[in-house]
C-alpha cells in the first residue's frame, strides 16, 4: 500500500506539482468535464495549491478562479488567492458580488484529523454542509459543486441533501486517494 501512496506523491513532485491532490482533482474533471463552461470559479480551501495548478492549467482562458484559504498560499499564475476565513465577513462580502454567478464551486477541505473519529467526523460534517449551503447562493443554473467528504454515518445524509438540490449527483474515490484514507468527493451538477 505504502508504494502506491509513494508513487503519486513522487509522481506529483516530479511534476512539480504542490501535492499529489492534484491528480485527484484532474482524474475527476477527465470523468464530469468540470471546466467546461465553467466561466467563474471558486475554489475553498486551497493551500497549499495543487488544485489550484490544475485549475490554472485546464480552466478556459477568459474564465476566473477565485481560491481562498486561511492558510498563506504561494501564487499560482492565473489564480487569484485571498487569504480570508470563511466564517468572516471578509468572505461574506466578497461573496454576495457572484451570488448566482458562479459555475464552479471546488473544495478539498478537510479539518486536522484530531483522531477522534466522532469529533473529526462532526467538523468535516459542517465544513461539508457549509459548502452545500454556499452553493445554494452561488451557483449559477449549469453549476457544479464538488466537495471532499468521508464515506462514513454522515455520507447519506449529505448524499441525500445533494439530491435535493442538483439533478446529478455521483460519488468519486479517485485513484491518488490514499487507500487507508475513506475519503470520497461528492459531486452536485446543475442545482435543482
Amino acid at each position: 500500500m505504502k508504494n502506491i501512496q509513494d508513487y503519486w506523491a513522487k509522481k506529483a513532485k516530479k511534476a512539480g506539482l504542490r501535492s499529489r491532490a492534484a491528480y485527484k482533482l484532474e482524474e475527476i474533471n477527465k470523468k464530469h468535464n468540470l471546466f467546461y463552461g465553467s466561466q467563474i470559479i471558486f475554489e475553498l480551501g486551497s493551500a497549499p495549491g495543487g488544485w489550484s495548478q490544475i485549475i490554472a492549467r485546464l480552466k478556459d482562458k477568459c474564465s476566473i478562479c477565485y481560491s481562498f484559504d486561511c492558510l498563506n498560499m504561494t501564487d499560482v499564475e492565473g489564480i487569484n488567492f485571498y487569504k480570508y476565513n470563511f466564517f468572516d465577513d471578509e468572505f461574506n462580502e466578497f461573496s454576495k458580488d457572484f451570488f448566482s454567478k458562479t459555475d464552479l464551486i471546488l473544495s478539498d477541505m478537510s479539518v486536522n484529523l484530531s483522531g477522534i473519529s466522532i469529533k473529526d467526523a462532526e467538523e468535516n460534517k459542517q465544513l461539508n454542509y457549509f459548502c452545500l449551503e454556499l452553493s445554494k447562493n452561488l451557483l449559477s443554473s449549469r453549476g457544479k459543486l464538488l466537495i471532499k467528504s468521508f464515506n462514513n454515518e454522515n455520507l447519506k445524509g449529505l448524499k441525500k441533501e445533494f439530491m435535493n438540490n442538483f439533478q446529478n449527483v455521483f460519488i468519486e474515490k479517485p485513484q491518488a486517494s490514499k487507500t487507508s484514507s475513506s475519503e470520497v468527493y461528492l459531486l452536485g451538477l446543475n442545482p435543482k
